[in-house]
C-alpha cells in the first residue's frame, strides 16, 4: 500500500518564516535605538517599506499561525519615530484672589434745603426731613436736620443749582466727619463769651488759639431730583432714583462701640457700627490680608429707641458683631459741658490752664448742644460670626 507524501517543503518554509520573524524584530528595535535617523521623510519611507514587507507575509502565512505581536508592532515604531512635542515655558499664573465685598451704605431723603455753604471747593446744604412723613415740615419740633455735601458742587460731572427754600430729594450714602471747631466759636454759640475774662492773662493767648474736636455724620450725595411744593419734578441729576420712601436708610457694619444712654422715657441702646462699602478710602500706609487693599471704614451710629426695634424685638449687641440695619435718619440733640470738651483734648497744659481759671465753676455752667445724626433703627438682622 502506498505511503502518503507529507509536504515537506511546505512545512519546512512556514517554520523557517516563524523562526526568523523574531530575529527580525528583534534587528528592527535595535536599529530604531542605535542608528540616527537623519529626516522625517526617512523614516516615513522606511515604515512603509515594511509595512508593505508585513502584508506579503501575512499572505505566505496560514491564517491559524498568524503571529498575535504583529499588529502591535506598528504602533511601537511609532511612539519611537515620533518624539514628545517639546514642552512650552507659561509664564506663572497668578494665585486667584477673593472678590472684594462691600458693606451696604444707601440713603434716600427727601426735604427742604435750611441753609447753604462752601468748604474745600466742595458745597453743603443743611436739609430739613419731616418726622411726620411730610414733604416740605414747617414746624421745627417735627424736623431732623441732615448735613449734604456734593463733591466740587456736582453730582456725576454736572454742576448743581440749588437755593434756600428748594425741595430735593436725595440719594446717596452715609458718612462721618471729623472736624475741629474754635474755642471761640463753642463760647459763642454758648453765649458765654465773658469765660476768657476769667482766665489768666499769661494763657489768653493759648485760650484763643485752643480748638475741640468735633465728629458728626453726613450725606454725600449721589443723585438729586428737584422738586416743587407738591413732589413733581422739575430737574434731575445722576442716575434714577427708585426708592418712594422719603426717609429711609440701609446700612451694614461691624459693631466697633455700644452704650447706652438713658433719657426720661427709658434707655435707648447706642451701636457705633464701622461700614467698609465701595466708597470707603484706600489705607496706602497698611497693606490688608489676602492681597487685598485696606481701606479705612466710615463710623456711623445706630440707635435702637428703649434697645428694641420698632417691632418689639429686644436687641443685644456685642462688639465685633455684624449688623444690618434698616430705618430711618434722624439727629439727636445732645448737651455737652465746656469742662467735658477740654478734658476730651487730652491735653495735660489744658488741664494746667482750666486749674487757673480764677471762676472754675463756669467750666461746668457754659453748656452747649450738639447735634450727632444716626439711624433710628426699625429693623435688624445679626449676622452670626464677626465676618462676612
Amino acid at each position: 500500500m502506498p505511503t502518503k507524501k507529507t509536504p515537506v517543503k511546505k512545512t519546512a518554509a512556514v517554520k523557517k518564516t516563524a523562526e526568523e520573524k523574531p530575529v527580525i524584530d528583534e534587528v528592527e528595535i535595535e536599529t530604531f535605538e542605535d542608528v540616527e535617523i537623519e529626516t522625517f521623510e526617512d523614516v516615513v519611507e522606511q515604515v512603509e517599506q515594511e509595512a508593505i514587507t508585513q502584508s506579503v507575509m501575512q499572505q505566505l502565512t496560514p491564517a491559524e499561525e498568524k503571529p498575535v505581536e504583529q499588529e502591535a508592532a506598528l504602533p511601537v515604531i511609532h511612539q519611537l519615530i515620533l518624539p514628545p512635542a517639546p514642552k512650552r515655558n507659561h509664564p506663572a499664573r497668578p494665585l486667584p484672589q477673593a472678590k472684594e465685598q462691600y458693606d451696604l451704605n444707601l440713603v434716600v431723603i427727601s426735604g427742604v434745603i435750611g441753609s447753604v455753604w462752601g468748604k474745600n471747593n466742595d458745597v453743603f446744604a443743611r436739609l430739613a426731613l419731616s418726622l411726620r412723613g411730610r414733604l416740605v415740615e414747617n414746624d421745627d419740633d417735627f424736623a431732623s436736620y441732615v448735613t449734604l455735601r456734593f463733591a466740587d458742587g456736582m453730582i456725576g460731572g454736572t454742576p448743581i443749582s440749588i437755593q434756600p427754600g428748594d425741595v430735593l430729594k436725595i440719594q446717596g450714602y452715609l458718612v462721618h466727619r471729623e472736624y475741629h471747631e474754635t474755642l471761640r466759636k463753642f463760647l459763642d454759640e454758648a453765649n458765654a463769651m465773658s469765660f476768657l475774662d476769667h482766665v489768666n492773662p499769661a494763657d489768653l493767648p493759648a485760650w484763643r488759639a485752643l480748638t475741640l474736636e468735633r465728629r458728626n455724620g453726613l450725606v454725600n450725595a449721589l443723585s438729586m431730583s428737584l422738586l416743587d411744593g407738591n413732589g413733581n419734578l422739575i430737574q434731575h441729576f445722576g442716575e434714577p432714583i427708585h426708592e418712594k420712601s422719603r426717609n429711609r436708610a440701609q446700612v451694614e457694619g461691624i459693631v466697633a462701640r455700644v452704650w447706652e444712654y438713658r433719657q426720661d422715657d427709658g434707655v435707648d441702646l447706642f451701636a457705633r457700627i464701622a461700614i467698609y462699602d465701595e466708597h470707603t478710602p484706600v489705607d496706602a500706609k497698611r497693606a490688608g490680608n489676602f492681597g487685598r487693599t485696606r481701606r479705612m471704614a466710615h463710623y456711623i451710629t445706630i440707635r435702637f429707641s428703649n434697645g428694641k426695634t420698632s417691632s418689639g424685638s429686644v436687641i443685644r449687641l456685642q462688639t465685633k458683631m455684624r449688623i444690618r440695619v434698616v430705618g430711618e435718619l434722624r439727629d439727636k440733640a445732645q448737651v455737652v459741658t465746656l469742662r467735658d470738651e477740654l478734658l476730651k483734648t487730652g491735653s495735660s497744659a489744658v488741664a494746667e490752664m482750666m486749674q487757673r481759671v480764677t471762676d472754675p465753676g463756669q467750666l461746668s455752667e457754659i453748656k452747649n448742644q450738639q447735634e450727632s445724626l444716626h439711624v433710628l433703627a426699625n429693623a435688624v438682622v445679626v449676622y452670626s460670626g464677626g465676618s462676612k
